[in-house]
């Protein structure tokens, strides 16, 4: 008798199997994983979101200088440095100089990786920096309908920004194209 009741005080002590220490530290390490993956695609998703972000305002600020230059304007008297009288021949390239409405000059140009207007660039060029792979990434381009010198002549212009990031993560990169075309509202032949 004594020695049933030596085994029943053994089987009624108080602690822990290895079997039960092993399933909750396996399910710790679970939930940590978890946990873990959750903070690193946040983390990866505000700083695309930062990238994107920044790309876009560089092309929108630069569209509206463009765009309000381009209404304001005369006449275009160049294009890639050739002299034009009107826009009948379509002419296109990667410099574009605008007669403005007070007389001076303005030009615009892809160059450098960047969008100036004279010396001056429209983007921030330590954020992002002009698609140079094509030549059609940025270019300006006017016309005028069925080829009359004396109809309004339409502008046009467009370019791909990319962030200047040298990361290799998808996360870092961003890129977007922007282009419109305008016509000139003070246009004088």
């Amino acid at each position: 008798m004594k020695h049933i009741t030596k085994l029943s005080k053994v089987k009624f002590q108080k602690g822990y199997t290895i079997i039960e220490l092993l399933t909750v530290a396996g399910i710790l390490v679970v939930i940590s994983g978890l946990i873990a993956g959750i903070l690193y695609s946040t983390l990866r998703g505000s700083n695309k979101t930062k990238v994107s972000t920044s790309v876009a305002q560089n092309g929108t600020y630069a569209l509206s200088v463009i765009s309000d230059a381009v209404v304001s304007a005369y006449s275009v008297t160049a294009i890639n440095g050739t002299p034009i009288t009107d826009c009948t021949a379509s002419p296109s390239g990667t410099i574009i100089a605008l007669k403005k409405s007070d007389g001076s000059a303005i030009s615009f140009s892809c160059a450098n990786n960047t969008i100036a207007s004279g010396s001056a660039s429209l983007l921030d060029s330590s954020q992002v920096k002009i698609d140079t792979t094509n030549i059609a990434n940025c270019y300006f381009y006017c016309y005028q309908p069925n080829n009359d010198p004396y109809s309004t002549p339409i502008v046009g212009f467009g370019f791909t920004l990319t962030d200047k990031s040298t990361s290799t993560l998808l996360e870092n990169k961003s890129s977007s194209t922007f282009n419109t075309s305008v016509s000139l509202r003070n246009y004088r032949p």
